[in-house]
């Protein structure tokens, strides 16, 4: 399988053509919220967590009033969370792409593949510290940040990386300008909420099986 193909007859949203995104959660809101703001500290997206659990989707509106909808992300297999998810245009119902969590690659990182419309891959997304992640087994690093590098045909296109505070769980998704035009940004934006959501759900499971 190549990284040749690009997404290509997808309508864009202008809220998302940028390079750059945060995905902010607070630690104390109910149901998991997020906010997406753009490079600016603009608000252009809003979901709720919840819904995942009930549903297998994520529902991304333009503000926390939900007046319209802009794109979802559906899991295919709402009994697998580590499964594939799809990433649906709401505007015209087009598939945008697809995300899957693949096996690691060791027995410490994890990983993502992009997909395109046709389940064609056209990047990867990997954490970049083995180190971390071993400092974080031995109990002594749990809040150290994740990062992950985005690759597509062998180079790096750019970076999304966790940030914790006092209040909050943010994600910053930084695109390069290396990044092949026609990816459409949603795809990447729905890794970055999923990164959170998806990911964070495996590695509890993680630490609750090695507590054994």
């Amino acid at each position: 399988m190549t990284e040749d193909k690009t997404v290509s007859d997808i309508s864009s949203n202008t809220s998302f053509d940028g390079d750059e995104y945060t995905i902010e959660k607070k630690f104390l809101s109910m149901g998991g919220r997020y906010h997406i703001k753009d490079g600016s500290r603009k608000k252009v997206g809003f979901c709720e967590e919840q819904t995942l659990k009930i549903k297998g989707e994520l529902n991304i509106y333009d503000g926390e009033g939900k007046n319209e909808e802009l794109f979802r992300i559906k899991q295919e297999n709402i009994a697998d969370f580590r499964g594939l998810f799809k990433v649906i245009d709401k505007k015209n119902e087009k598939v945008i792409g697809f995300l899957k969590r693949r096996s690691p690659e060791s027995v410490v990182l994890s990983g993502w593949n992009i997909l395109d419309d046709e389940k064609e891959l056209i990047g990867r997304a990997a954490e970049d510290s083995i180190l971390k992640n071993v400092v974080r087994s031995k109990g002594i690093g749990k809040r150290l940040p994740y990062r992950y590098k985005i690759h597509q045909n062998g180079a790096k296109v750019g970076y999304c990386k966790q940030r914790l505070t006092i209040f909050r769980d943010e994600y910053r998704l930084k695109i390069e300008k290396d990044l092949d035009p026609d990816v459409d940004r949603r795809l990447l934006v729905s890794l970055a909420l999923l990164l959170d959501s998806v990911e964070g759900k495996y590695r509890k499971m993680k630490r609750v099986l090695s507590s054994f």
